[in-house]
């Protein structure tokens, strides 16, 4: 039988099939195009017109003792109001010899619970805070939106700062609801985890990455870190891309010190109404950051 003659034999369903995979194919091809044509070709820059909050881009330098760092352009705002702000951005040394402990923040800034942001603090034992938060980078104009995201409109920027500049303007000016956890770190994973974050801000710093709403976000680059000091400790789930659920994954995993189950340790954990009442207190001191931390019962 010739191949015509099989052509011709086989059975209606069979043509489906060849016009459903052809279709798939050209969508495939089309959508490549697309993708090249509108997306493909930008690059991550560093010398667009930012916005005043991530116009300096954070790096480390490292002593010969291999300990001591200095992290340069740090943030230091002090938010009066989400517009009304005094611009500062400094140095901050210190020793990672010196890190006593990590903490959690969880930011929920929208109605729906699933959306929140996330930030690490790293405290050292002469009781100064500073936190790491990985963002989308933004121009003068632009305005973050999770489907803009997808498609290369922003860089990904890890921003440094005191906990009165990055919880401050979360707590104090824009009101949301703000939960500081405990973790549950032995002292080389501390370390480890800062030293990788001191090489993730130098990376992004030398190489400029693209924010993706899927894979490069607040949360998953924190994964992503915890993961580079301990393969597999936080394996892949649906609460790294709705962040508002992640605390349960942490407590469940050990991240998260536990205070009597995760409705109890997040009511443990609230902040907003203790920020409210301490203030912001004068800058270079850690008024703000030991407020905070006061218990509900103090």
């Amino acid at each position: 039988m010739g191949t015509f003659s099989w052509l011709q034999s086989q059975p209606s369903w069979f043509w489906w099939v060849v016009a459903g995979c052809t279709l798939l194919v050209i969508g495939a091809v089309v959508s490549r195009m697309i993708w090249q044509r509108k997306v493909g070709w930008k690059r991550p820059r560093t010398n667009l017109n930012w916005v005043d909050d991530c116009v300096e881009l954070p790096f480390f330098e490292m002593a010969e003792d291999g300990h001591t760092f200095t992290l340069k352009n740090m943030r230091n705002f002090t938010w009066r109001t989400t517009k009304d702000k005094d611009i500062d951005w400094r140095d901050f040394t210190a020793s990672i010899n010196d890190l006593v402990h990590i903490w959690f923040i969880l930011d929920h800034f929208h109605s729906i619970k699933g959306m929140a942001h996330t930030m690490i603090t790293f405290e050292f034992k002469d009781g100064r805070f500073i936190t790491a938060s990985f963002e989308a980078r933004r121009q003068k104009g632009e305005r973050y939106h999770p489907w803009t995201g997808l498609w290369r409109e922003f860089e990904l920027y890890l921003s440094w700062a005191d906990e009165r500049d990055l919880l401050g303007l979360r707590t104090n000016a824009r009101g949301n609801d703000v939960y500081l956890f405990e973790t549950e770190a032995l002292p080389h994973k501390r370390e480890g985890m800062l030293r990788k974050m001191i090489e993730r801000t130098n990376e992004l710093y030398n190489h400029p990455e693209f924010y993706n709403t899927l894979s490069k976000t607040c949360s998953t680059s924190i994964i992503r870190e915890i993961n580079r000091v301990t393969p597999g400790r936080v394996p892949f789930s649906w609460r790294a891309l709705l962040p508002g659920h992640i605390d349960r994954l942490a407590l469940r995993r050990g991240l998260l010190k536990d205070k009597g189950g995760r409705d109890a340790t997040k009511a443990a954990s609230a902040i907003t109404k203790k920020a409210v009442e301490v203030g912001l207190g004068e800058k270079d001191t850690n008024h703000f950051s030991v407020g905070i931390r006061k218990k509900n019962d103090d």
